[in-house]
């Protein structure tokens, strides 16, 4: 996965998206996804601001899936992106996960 870094201002926005609207987080297991015909309108409007914002940070980012706490309890968001996004090879759409503060100071190892 390549990564282009975030603003401090779009990190808070996402840690404050995570914070006061739950209903985008799924500690999910296996293929669950959330049930966005249910989300209210200020919900949908902040799955969209996700969306944008990872749409600029990660290469070949096709859909943003939701939030979740990993095994450390730290914030990760799972995704959809092209694991081929330089074009080399044939594409293929699958799910990755990247921890909240690596987008704002880039990937821990």
């Amino acid at each position: 996965m390549k990564i282009n870094l975030i603003t401090k201002k779009e990190h808070t926005q996402l840690l404050d998206i995570f914070t006061n609207f739950p209903n985008l987080t799924l500690q999910n297991k296996g293929y669950e996804t959330l049930n966005k015909e249910t989300f209210t309108e200020e919900e949908k409007t902040k799955f969209d601001e996700v969306t944008a914002i990872l749409r600029n940070a990660i290469h070949g980012f096709r859909c943003f899936t939701n939030f979740r706490r990993n095994k450390n309890q730290e914030i990760e968001i799972r995704l959809q992106y092209n694991y081929n996004y330089d074009g080399k090879g044939v594409p293929f759409t699958g799910v990755g996960y990247i921890l909240l503060d690596e987008l704002l100071n880039g990937f821990k190892n």
